[in-house]
């Protein structure tokens, strides 16, 4: 028996591309404040909520955002605050490298 079931790596594989969009993750961002209309999101993005709809769509069908509908509104979240936790951890990461880049760069340039 193998050591990887592949196909839990490949749906892995599959959350990870819904993510690796840039609108998705601020859209992330957005959401781990709490829930928010299409609307709120696409004017926080300043997007037409027609674009905001269509990414929330798609992480809406790959489970990583949520709806609750309250009269005329449908409100978002996320499925999980992990989901935020973890993008704001690579967040982080992302800027620790870009900071010792810089530091790099300065120490060849200077």
């Amino acid at each position: 028996m193998s050591k990887y079931d592949v196909e839990l790596y490949r749906i892995k594989a599959e959350f990870c591309k819904t993510l690796s969009d840039p609108k998705r993750q601020m859209m992330i961002s957005e959401l781990i404040e709490g829930e928010k209309t299409v609307g709120e999101i696409a004017e926080a993005l300043e997007i037409a909520p027609s674009a905001a709809s269509h990414h929330l769509a798609i992480m809406r069908n790959h489970g990583v955002v949520k709806t609750r509908r309250d009269g005329a509104n449908v409100y978002y979240s996320l499925v999980d605050t992990k989901i935020g936790e973890a993008c704001e951890i690579v967040h982080g990461i992302l800027l620790g490298q870009l900071a010792k880049n810089q530091e790099f760069a300065n120490r060849i340039i200077s």
